[in-house]
């Protein structure tokens, strides 16, 4: 008898240590936090979402980083259009792609969910556009457990100066409609990282709506729907989802792969990892930038523009304490320089080249 109840005991813990995840908010960043994404430009042979249901396992150790992406929780009060997000809590700077916009993110983040109220920022020859999302995209409704599921539309509706003499305004309206499920969970292995997670999938639903303001009457151009897949696989203690990518619907054509290099490493935890720090001078420069170490540095720096693409790769080796960069070529504007040892993250700073 006891050796019956051993054995059903340890069925139990076997089970118990399979069984899936239960997603909450202190699952996610916060202000002060960073991720530091592997960007793949290309999936590899064989890759596959797989089938959906319980206890799966999905292994992308074959992935290939092509660059790095870091994205910083900042308060919306330190950015531009804070002011225009009054009730939002968390900002995100970097590339909102399904817009179009260089600029920052806006969220809600509590208890019972994380929204995305909406965005701001400069895009082309058009300045300081703010896009607020009515009403704002539910990301997550927590708790987060297998089989949830939601359907929400958002819409952006945004008039802007035209660029063309023949028009005076340019209305662009999108129309999002996401169908969300929590549709399987098991255990995912990327290149650095291994653990339980939960996948939802999002099939997004997009309406794009264009007009132009001449003589005072508004004329519709033209409207445009897209359909498509955006699966995130999501752990506990690790902040941002361990690894996102989009799909077509018939799950063959997949783009935006990106996973997590520094699983649930925040500010705080850079500071203890950051045994160097640097400077970077002049900033802003238009030939010639240097990087001065606090200590002799080995590793590697990287140079990314504003869409998160690597424009330069330099390596240092030991017992250097200052780097040069020739930036000269380089198009005006903003860059992240990151500094990066045993393919970690140990210190980021924004450059200027006029």
């Amino acid at each position: 008898m006891k050796r019956i109840l051993s054995s059903l005991l340890a069925l139990v813990v076997s089970l118990c240590s399979i069984a899936q995840i239960t997603i909450t908010v202190d699952d996610l960043l916060d202000v002060g936090d960073s991720a530091v994404l592997a960007v793949v430009n290309s999936a590899p042979t064989g890759f596959d979402p797989g089938p959906a249901g319980p206890n799966q396992h999905w292994d992308f150790t074959n992935l290939h980083k092509d660059t790095v992406n870091v994205l910083k929780f900042i308060s919306p009060a330190d950015t531009p259009y804070g002011s225009e997000f009054p009730f939002s809590n968390v900002a995100v700077e970097g590339f909102v792609e399904d817009l179009g916009v260089q600029g920052w993110a806006y969220g809600t983040r509590n208890a019972y969910a994380f929204t995305i109220d909406g965005a701001g920022g400069s895009y082309d020859t058009f300045e300081d556009i703010v896009v607020p999302f009515d009403p704002p995209e539910v990301m997550f409704d927590f708790p987060v457990n297998y089989l949830d599921s939601r359907q929400q539309t958002s819409i952006i509706d945004v008039r802007i100066d035209s660029p063309e003499p023949t028009a005076d305004s340019i209305r662009v309206k999108i129309s999002t409609t996401v169908d969300s499920q929590v549709d399987a969970w098991g255990e995912i292995s990327t290149p650095v990282w291994t653990g339980q997670v939960l996948r939802f999938r999002d099939v997004r639903t997009t309406i794009d709506s264009v007009w132009i303001k001449v003589l005072f009457l508004w004329i519709f151009l033209e409207s445009n729907e897209n359909i498509g897949v955006m699966y995130k696989y999501m752990a506990n203690d690790v902040g941002y989802p361990v690894m996102t990518f989009n799909a077509d619907t018939s799950d063959t054509n997949f783009s935006g792969i990106n996973y997590h290099l520094d699983a649930g490493v925040g500010e705080t935890e850079l500071a203890i990892q950051d045994q160097l720090s640097f400077e970077v001078f002049p900033n802003p420069a238009n030939d010639v930038l240097t990087c001065q170490f606090e200590y002799t540095f080995e590793g590697e720096l990287h140079i990314y523009d504003i869409y998160g693409r690597q424009v330069y790769q330099k390596r240092v080796t030991t017992n250097q304490q200052q780097a040069r960069i020739d930036v000269s070529a380089f198009p005006k504007g903003m860059y992240q320089l990151v500094a990066m040892a045993n393919g970690k993250l140990v210190s980021a700073k924004k450059v200027v080249v006029y």
